[in-house]
């Protein structure tokens, strides 16, 4: 897939550069909404009432969705307000043209890049070394099976789980299954109820069966019958990645969770193939004593030194091919928690003011 085919990214060496041409041309919305509507922009998929800047991020997403990025700069050459810049647009679109003929296409980010992104959609991710580390032993093929992330409620365990879908589909295709068990709030789960869910997340229509299950019978019963069934299946199932959230609730019976644990130990025990298994909330050891040692673990999340709030607006910066000043990175700060920032940034602060650090992110990186 050539330049042209591709999502535009605007922090890559080519979409930053596709950027700057753009911006060399109109200053007025009017005629620049006219301008992107010739290439099969509708006006109502880009919000106009925000810089210009940000239109054309916004512009540049839609126009190579359409394959158009070449029909784009063609345009722009070919235009009076893009004058001064023709030269340079000539010169992007031979390069372009060259590698698209030679069949180049540009190396897809490594493991290491993916984990440790600062932006997935519209969650930024600071700091959490630990857990970037632990994504990558966990997606490496000869890597962990199984990953523990601790702590209470709101303390950032479904950023655990947006990151981590994040790195395995882009570095491998995995595909993820988020089992919620917070979901139960009128009866207690049970390992039958779990096993459902797993199989509803899977789309099996054959399993469990009916006679697999003792409704009589007690939870830990039920779990040793179904246990080795759902290994058996799992193991020959391919990659994916099944998380596990919600397992600190009171809406569990206690089979049920060492259920759960039992699944996460067959992964360890490399019983489960290239399938992982990842536990969030769940602050007790794997009861296989001999995967437990084995088991990727993040400390609890801890308040955030300042300086890796500065750092990480700099890194998001850097990734936009900008550069952002000391001075700069600290101003974004008071912007987002207000002066005088709290040296370290408590969690809590960190969640309440999400919504700010994130939007402060994305228009480093040229979004909304």
């Amino acid at each position: 897939m050539s330049f042209y085919d591709e999502p535009f990214d605007p922090t890559s060496a080519k979409g930053a550069k596709l950027m700057e041409l753009a911006l060399i041309g109109f200053e007025d919305k009017a005629p620049l909404k006219l301008f992107v509507a010739a290439l099969g922009v509708a006006p109502t998929d880009i919000n106009w009432d925000q810089s210009v800047k940000k239109v054309w991020g916004e512009a540049l997403t839609a126009i190579a969705a359409l394959h158009r990025i070449r029909d784009f700069l063609l345009a722009a050459k070919a235009d009076e307000n893009y004058a001064a810049g023709r030269d340079d647009i000539i010169a992007f679109i031979a390069v372009c043209d060259a590698e698209s003929a030679a069949g180049v296409v540009a190396a897809p980010p490594t493991l290491h890049e993916l984990a440790r992104t600062t932006l997935v959609g519209l969650r930024p991710f600071v700091n959490r070394v630990q857990l970037r580390d632990n994504l990558v032993s966990l997606f490496d093929p000869d890597g962990a099976r199984t990953m523990v992330v601790g702590g209470p409620r709101f303390s950032g365990r479904s950023y655990t789980w947006v990151l981590a879908s994040h790195v395995a589909r882009r570095f491998s295709g995995m595909d993820t299954k988020l089992i919620d068990l917070t979901t139960f709030t009128d009866a207690q789960a049970t390992p039958v109820d779990v096993a459902r869910m797993i199989a509803d997340s899977l789309e099996w229509t054959d399993w469990p069966k009916p006679a697999d299950i003792d409704p009589t019978a007690q939870d830990a019963t039920n779990a040793r019958i179904l246990r080795p069934q759902l290994v058996n299946r799992l193991s020959g199932l391919g990659p994916v990645c099944l998380f596990f959230d919600g397992l600190d609730g009171s809406n569990l019976t206690e089979a049920t969770v060492e259920f759960v644990a039992d699944i996460a130990a067959a992964a360890g025990n490399d019983e489960l193939g290239e399938c992982r298994v990842v536990l969030l909330a769940f602050d007790r050891a794997i009861p296989n004593p001999n995967v437990d040692p084995f088991v990727l673990r993040e400390p609890p999340l801890a308040d955030i030194p300042l300086t890796e709030v500065t750092s990480y607006f700099q890194q998001v910066a850097k990734e936009a091919h900008t550069a952002l000043t000391d001075t700069q990175a600290a101003e974004l700060v008071v912007t987002v928690f207000g002066s005088p920032a709290p040296d370290p940034v408590p969690i809590s602060t960190i969640r309440a003011n999400a919504t700010k650090l994130s939007a402060a992110a994305r228009g480093l990186k040229g979004g909304a």
